[in-house]
């Protein structure tokens, strides 16, 4: 019965997704029949609508899933609303204050309710806001290096607090237990890259090595094994950032020596990490999870008793590529600066061959070390083969491939073979065929007969392995195939594709071929959603279509819950909040209140505020949430002399200026900085602002939303814009236009 009721919340979930992306789409379309108050009203409506049903649902026996599922609904609708505000009246695209106003309810929600979900969406939304505020450009760093500094440096230490909160028991969450600590631990390797922060990078690679060294002592004293795992990976990575940067600025001879022993001090030093890992047995340490293995033919599950051996395994994997990488750039500077040869490929070819050959049988050898060796090798003699556009050796080395499939043991092994093997192919076939149809066309055929043999055998040791990579590989190639094909082909492969990938998902799960029917899922998935998303209608037709899909699922979940509740007569008790049920209603009626102030306060200023017309320069971007809309630029966003800077502070601050219209045009110029208590002349009028860079100053009027697909009516064409600007300077645009 715990499969069915999974099956059933699931389709709740599902369901209710579709109709939320269905009310996310409709009103990013931005259609132009809907009044401001046909936007608004509805959005005010649903959000109430599902708070009521979270209420009806609480005292309902069974219903706690869907009680909280309501009360999610009712947030995300609340995060839809503020930005059909803002795309109503013209507002930020994106900004900061969304997603920071979005965060209120989704934080206090999941206080109250204990519910991962709302974690989850708090987390999110508080890193937006946070990133949106400090790096409004999720660009490059600026010449005030030291406060990116500081915002990632401030970046790492949240995720720091709410990772030993988590860790103290204060909040019961496993997911954001380990995102936390993994983004604390990359802020901080971000900020220590030196191309990045060329004058405090150097510096903060102190504070890197610090909380490195902290997380390994306290995953060490915590017993986890998980999370002494991943520390030792973030070790990992940084000392292969940290190499790399050394290679930009130290390529020469005595350096690519040193990194030969580098190399293989790493790889040491890994493997005993590792073997430490798998011997570890800390006393206290929680009991191991147990992972289910894909299996064929049968339902049954294979278990082990040590979930860590899988990480170490896949981490393993993941050191042999990193080692590799390492080894075949000193390798190949060494050969290149050291013995000054002007074209080294037949000494790179020469030696990638004898590596892997070497190692291929030499079976007693450290596996970690030995597939390092190998996979460099490999890598070295098909860089060069290629360089040297040498076709012969590109057989060769696909020969070596095959011959390492066949001899080399183990699932993961003989994958990453056919993989390479599929890969060397690639290489072969775009040398003897232009056409990327054709390459991808004969991969296809090849890999659908390696699975089709697969198929056949009944070895175990070699049929699995096929099939394992063969299947996936297969479906992404003729994935690949429904976009790059044309005219009569492109339709007869998105049929074949669709059809296929269908008729497979149905068998394998009849025949109860679990890895081959998520695969197959996956694949049709991915198809029906990238296909629909950039080649159907239009957003409008979209959230018609998702509402429709949406109340499709929520209705054969409640026929399907219906026909289960026969079976299972077991009542569960009604859904108990952390909380009095009035603090939701408290939050609900916040959030209404707040939408009613923003759109009051932006009714009056469009019925009161002085006309103001405006010279632009406009763009033409996306927003997440609010759809399609002009990004404007306008001749006052770059007023003279810095306006409002301050040394120290040349990103922040508010400013405030006089604007006057120009006798000729009408159209309102920059004229002076407002002084705080100064008296306006007549015809003159206060703007506020924030400064934006060294020399641009925004004024809350950048963004003017348009329907979808409308942007080349408008670009390259309008050139002013019309806005109403309140005594106290706040404005609020109305419109662009031509002349």
């Amino acid at each position: 019965m715990k499969s069915g009721k999974v099956m059933i919340q699931l389709g709740y979930v599902l369901g209710a997704s579709a109709l939320l992306t269905a009310l996310g789409y409709f009103y990013a379309s931005n259609w132009e029949l809907l009044s401001r108050f046909n936007k608004i009203t509805p959005i005010l409506v649903l959000m109430l609508g599902f708070y009521g049903l979270h209420v009806w649902l609480s005292r309902k026996p069974g219903r706690a899933f869907l009680s909280k599922l309501s009360l999610f609904a009712s947030c995300i609708t609340f995060g839809v609303g503020v930005a059909v505000v803002g795309q109503t009246y013209n507002s930020h695209a994106d900004s900061y204050g969304l997603f920071a106003i979005w965060l209120i309810p989704a934080l206090l929600f999941s206080v109250f309710t204990r519910w991962q979900p709302f974690y989850v969406l708090s987390y999110i939304l508080a890193h937006i806001s946070y990133g949106l505020y400090f790096l409004p450009r999720w660009g490059g760093v600026s010449e005030d290096e030291g406060m990116y500094v500081l915002v990632w440096l401030g970046f790492a230490l949240g995720n720091g607090v709410l990772f030993a909160l988590l860790e103290k028991g204060k909040l019961q969450s496993p997911l954001l237990k380990w995102l936390a600590f993994q983004a604390a631990i990359c802020a901080c390797l971000i900020v220590s890259i030196s191309w990045i922060f060329e004058d405090y990078g150097t510096w903060m690679n102190l504070v890197l090595a610090a909380v490195l060294a902290l997380a390994v002592w306290y995953a060490h004293r915590a017993a986890s094994k998980l999370n002494l795992l991943f520390a030792g990976l973030w070790v990992s990575a940084a000392i292969v950032v940290k190499y790399f940067e050394l290679v930009m600025h130290y390529n020469n001879e005595w350096f690519f020596l040193l990194s030969l022993l580098f190399v293989i001090v790493f790889i040491f030093a890994n493997v005993k990490f590792m073997t430490y890992i798998r011997q570890w047995q800390p006393s206290g340490a929680q009991p191991d999870a147990e992972v289910e293995l894909p299996q064929e033919g049968t339902a049954e599950k294979r278990h082990t008793s040590d979930f860590t051996k899988w990480v170490v395994h896949v981490l393993t994997v993941a050191v042999i590529i990193i080692g590799s990488l390492l080894g075949t750039v000193s390798l190949v500077g060494l050969v290149t600066v050291v013995l000054s040869i002007e074209k080294p490929e037949n000494l790179l070819m020469g030696y990638g061959v004898a590596a892997f050959i070497a190692m291929l049988f030499l079976n007693k050898f450290n596996s970690l070390a030995r597939y390092t060796v190998m996979i460099s090798g490999m890598l070295i003699a098909t860089g060069a083969a290629l360089i040297k556009n040498n076709s012969p050796m590109l057989y060769f080395l696909l020969l070596l491939i095959v011959v390492a499939f066949a001899l080399q043991r183990g699932l993961l092994k003989r994958i990453f073979f056919f993989e390479s093997a599929v890969l060397m192919t690639t290489f072969i076939l775009a040398d003897a065929f232009r056409s990327s149809v054709t390459v991808v066309s004969i991969l296809t055929v090849l890999v659908l007969a390696a699975f089709c043999a697969g198929a056949l055998m009944r070895r175990d040791t070699l049929r699995r392995p096929l099939l394992y990579s063969s299947f996936p590989t297969f479906l992404l190639l003729l994935f690949i195939l429904t976009f790059i094909t044309e005219g009569g082909w492109y339709y007869a492969v998105n049929a074949i594709f669709f059809v296929l990938v269908l008729v497979a998902a149905i068998w394998t799960k009849g025949r109860q071929l679990g890895w081959m029917y998520a695969w197959s899922i996956g694949f049709w998935t991915a198809f029906l959603v990238y296909k629909y998303y950039d080649l159907a209608w239009k957003l409008l037709h979209k959230s018609i279509s998702l509402a429709i899909v949406g109340g499709l699922i929520l209705a054969a979940t409640v026929w399907l819950e219906r026909k289960r509740a026969v079976q299972d007569e077991t009542v569960e008790a009604p859904y108990v909040l952390a909380v009095k049920p009035l603090l939701i209603g408290v939050v609900i009626l916040l959030q209404v209140v707040g939408l009613g102030l923003q759109i009051g306060k932006s009714e009056w200023l469009l019925s009161h505020g002085t006309l103001v017309k405006l010279e632009l320069q406009p763009l033409d971007p996306r927003s997440i949430l609010q759809g399609d809309y002009i990004r404007l630029h306008y001749t006052i966003s770059e007023p003279e002399g810095r306006v409002g800077y301050v040394e120290g502070r040349p990103f922040k601050g508010k400013v405030a200026v006089v604007l006057t219209p120009n006798p000729a045009t009408g159209v309102y110029e920059y004229k002076r900085t407002y002084q705080k208590g100064e008296t306006l002349a007549p015809g003159e009028v206060r703007l506020n602002g924030e400064r934006s860079g060294y020399d641009t100053v925004e004024y809350g009027i950048e963004t003017y939303f348009i329907p979808e697909g409308s942007g080349r009516e408008y670009e390259g064409k309008v050139k002013y814009a019309e806005a109403r600007i309140s005594a106290g300077g706040d404005a609020i645009l109305v419109g662009v236009s031509e002349k």
